[in-house]
């Protein structure tokens, strides 16, 4: 990272396949080298090949986060960066302090910023970008996440194991305890989660991981229909707006679209009448199956296209003005064209 030090990540696939470990064994190479390594943070889980790779490394002493009464360690950064040292190694990088008022994506980023080496790790699972549909095929709930940008910014070194080859290490004890082995097994590290998170990784590797992740979500079932499309009807209130509303909802039945009818009040402070037929075109809306709302906008054209892009609207219908309001005011179809390349715009004329 330009004008600090330098980050690197160990990303496993999932709990239990020895990023901790590896990240211990990084710093001990380097102490070895020669370099001042300190350990900032460590989540042994009481697996003791874990803590015999720490044997020999300093340990920084954690700082003690206040919260409903209770006391919590945590990682203390300050202390990490006056200490002097050269590498500070940080385990579990997707964590939150007892309070939720500090990420340690956030302390990593200081040590960092202040000149020293950090090597860290990381699950699969917390990245941003990766968090839901990790969470869709395990089943679990939302996680805590880390942004990708800071993750990429440095090196990233994936840490797998084959399924079974990690199903065995939990079940001989060397992951979690006896009393903890069934659920894990039975729950988020079935085989078939193993593998799918294994794929998520190795695809975030290659950048790939939002096409990757739609596939495996498609391949268990999971993946969310799409949203139906939507056809956006501007209604001016007068007397034209019922037969564009009309057209609009033509056009979403035979689409099998959904009807959504805007209604844009001009707020450039000036005085404008009120619109006569907005009561009765918001019912014939209910009547036709659609959606009736009523927004602010300084110009028709410039509401309605930022309705129909927060819509992701494929077809907007509007009415023709006169001949003398296109004159003086414009032509709202055009305008909208210019503003929506990719929609149809469809001008309704009164009959």
């Amino acid at each position: 990272m330009a004008g600090g030090g330098s980050l690197r990540t160990y990303l496993g696939t999932a709990p239990g396949v020895g990023k901790t470990f590896a990240m211990l064994a990084e710093g001990r190479r380097q102490a070895e080298d020669g370099e001042r390594v300190v350990v900032g943070w460590i989540e042994s889980h009481g697996r003791p090949e874990t803590s015999r790779q720490l044997g020999g490394l300093e340990v920084i002493a954690p700082r003690t986060v206040a919260y409903r009464g209770a006391e919590f360690a945590d990682f203390d950064a300050p202390a990490a960066i006056a200490s002097g040292a050269d590498v500070v190694l940080v385990d579990e990088l997707a964590h939150a302090t007892a309070d939720r008022t500090r990420q340690r994506w956030e302390d990593v980023a200081d040590v960092v910023r202040a000149g020293l080496d950090v090597v860290t790790t990381l699950n699969v699972a917390h990245l941003r970008s990766v968090r839901d549909y990790a969470a869709r095929i395990t089943g679990v709930g939302s996680v805590a996440c880390v942004p990708d940008e800071f993750v990429r910014a440095g090196e990233v070194v994936l840490v797998d194991l084959p399924a079974e080859a990690l199903r065995q290490r939990i079940a001989s004890g060397a992951v979690y305890s006896a009393g903890q082995v069934g659920g894990a097994l039975a729950d988020y590290f079935r085989a078939a989660n193993l593998r799918a998170l294994s794929e998520l990784a190795q695809a975030w590797m290659a950048g790939t991981a939002e096409a990757v992740g739609e596939e495996l979500l498609a391949r268990r079932g999971l993946a969310e229909p799409p949203a139906p499309p939507v056809v956006v009807a501007g209604d001016s209130g007068s007397s034209r707006g019922e037969v564009v509303i009309r057209r609009a909802a033509q056009l979403a039945r035979a689409r099998d679209a959904q009807l959504l009818v805007v209604h844009v009040q001009i707020s450039d402070g000036l005085a404008h009448p009120p619109a006569g037929d907005l009561d009765r075109h918001r019912e014939l809306t209910a009547d036709l199956g659609g959606t009736y709302t009523q927004i602010q906008g300084h110009a028709p054209a410039e509401a309605l296209a930022e309705a129909a892009r927060a819509q992701g609207a494929a077809t907007v219908v509007v009415g023709r003005r006169s001949r003398l309001a296109e004159l003086a005011q414009g032509s709202v179809s055009s305008r909208l064209r210019r503003l929506l390349p990719a929609a149809a715009v469809e001008e309704v004329r009164k009959p």
